[in-house]
């Protein structure tokens, strides 16, 4: 019998402590990298062109759809499995391995038809380039689920932030400066890649050798097919409307919704994406325990609305300020998509905490129900708004984004008899007037006295904090029991 190693051990201590001190980790790796992104698409906005944004776009969602296929579920299986041994972990170093490796050689012989699919002469060559992250990739898969089933959140955190800064930022940004154009992008991408992965074996450490172990890896592919097709489905709902902007509109057209889409999906993506690397070994660790796991989706949605639900709103009405000072004159056809995407940012956020319960609890088939139904609605969304430009895109992905958090909610409480307070959800959208209607004025006020951009963005941020201030002071009630958890992680990031 093999012995049992890296037990999953998140149930040692309580799990709103462990799970908070986590998060706070990837929290601060989450938002410096978010900083890091704009700071970077300022930069790089004035450097190249929507076009060359447009075409790598384009290759992107190619790449994003075969690494799905090249991961075939088997790290998530790593960190979900109750008990884990050093069978499984050399077992899926050369399953990971061999698919990246089969993945890539597919898209490399596939690069002329996809150039034809988008009808973009330039793509096939970088499509070629790019079948090679699927090697670099696969190297990490393991390491990483490792480090996340330990815990070890610091270590992510800092993999995340510094192949992004040393990786991506650095060459990008230096090879735009000396007027590489479009290649610029292709190496920052390759080498954030091959950074990371480096360091995830860095920290992963000798434990990652190949090996094979057949009824181990049966198991693991199991939970891991289910995992793909969630992973699919994600994909789909979050490339399909590239797809159809680029075929029906053109690059440039792609390349300033590409980049709206960046500047919104920063602030759901330190929110979603970060509690969901701390979440999924969390719940997985107590996944027998439905009153836990319903109490964890209730607070976790509850810190999302007081968070994203005022910062949805000062991006959408101070949109055009943002779009201008991150990125300059050239992009002002991006304003009006931001604005209607940004609107639905708290949807947007909680919408992924239902697939990530789902998986922890190895209901990996429901998540991919939940996900796939979320594809069929993006796609039916800009299929129909596509027809208004960008505007109508951004509308119909944005209410698709709204019945899939709902559709998720019906789903966790049919199956699993997990509650959705859909009073607390009431009373924060009622909050936001509050917010709306002071950033409105400030907004008003400071173009009436010509303040510059920058100005007013920060004019409206110090109002939006005032606002919730004094909320806190003179009706804490409003706030509700979110309010003390966002206390506690304030507290928290003060002393560290």
């Amino acid at each position: 019998m093999s012995e049992s190693i890296l037990p999953n051990t998140a149930d040692r201590t309580p799990l709103t402590q462990s799970s908070l001190g986590h998060f706070l980790w990837m929290f601060g790796g989450g938002s410096a990298q978010a900083v890091l992104k704009i700071l970077v698409l300022m930069i790089l906005s004035r450097l190249l062109t929507p076009a060359e944004f447009g075409l790598v776009a384009a290759a992107l969602t190619v790449v994003a759809l075969a690494e799905v296929f090249g991961k075939i579920g088997i790290a998530p299986s790593i960190v979900q499995t109750p008990v884990l041994t050093v069978e499984h972990i050399r077992t899926g170093v050369t399953a990971t391995l061999v698919s990246g490796l089969i993945v890539g050689g597919i898209i490399f012989g596939l690069a002329e038809p996809i150039g034809r699919i988008y009808a973009m002469e330039s793509l096939p060559q970088i499509v070629r380039i790019f079948a090679l992250l699927f090697v670099l990739r696969a190297l990490g898969l393991v390491p990483e689920a490792l480090i996340q089933r330990e815990s070890g959140f610091r270590a992510l955190a800092m993999i995340m932030v510094g192949s992004y800064l040393f990786g991506y930022a650095a060459v990008a940004i230096v090879m735009a400066y000396l007027g590489f154009g479009v290649w610029s992008l292709v190496a920052g991408q390759m080498a954030q890649v091959a950074l990371q992965s480096a360091m995830n074996i860095h920290f992963g450490g000798y434990r990652l050798r190949p090996g094979w172990d057949g009824p181990k890896f049966r198991a693991m592919l199991r939970f891991g097919l289910g995992t793909t097709l969630a992973q699919i489905g994600n994909y789909v709902a979050l490339n399909v409307d590239y797809l159809i902007v680029g075929r029906m509109l053109g690059t440039a057209p792609l390349g300033q919704y590409s980049r709206a889409y960046l500047l919104l999906s920063q602030p759901a993506n330190v929110i979603g994406n970060m509690a969901d690397k701390v979440l999924f070994p969390a719940l997985a660790s107590i996944q027998s325990d439905n009153e836990r796991i319903a109490r964890a989706y209730t607070r976790v949605i509850g810190l999302t609305a007081i968070t994203q639900v005022p910062l949805a709103i000062y991006l959408c009405v101070f949109g055009a300020e943002v779009v201008r000072v991150l990125m300059g004159g050239q992009w002002d056809g991006a304003v009006r998509p931001f604005q209607i995407m940004v609107t639905v940012l708290f949807f947007r956020t909680a919408y992924k905490f239902a697939g990530t319960l789902l998986r922890a609890k190895g209901h990996v088939y429901h998540a991919a129900l939940l996900q796939w139904t979320y594809a069929a609605l993006v796609a039916v969304g800009a299929l129909i708004g596509v027809r208004w430009g960008l505007e109508g895109v951004a509308t119909g992905t944005s209410v698709a984004i709204v019945l899939c958090f709902f559709n998720g909610a019906v789903l966790l409480n049919r199956s699993l008899g997990v509650p959705l307070s859909v009073l607390m959800l009431l009373r924060h959208a009622a909050l936001g007037g509050f917010y709306l209607v002071v950033f409105v004025v400030v907004r008003e006020a400071g173009r009436a006295v010509g303040l510059p951009a920058l100005a007013l963005l920060a004019a409206g941020g110090v109002a939006g904090i005032v606002v919730f201030m004094a909320l806190n002071r003179f009706w804490p009630r409003a706030l509700g029991s979110e309010r003390e958890a966002v206390t506690s992680l304030l507290k928290k990031l003060l002393r560290r």
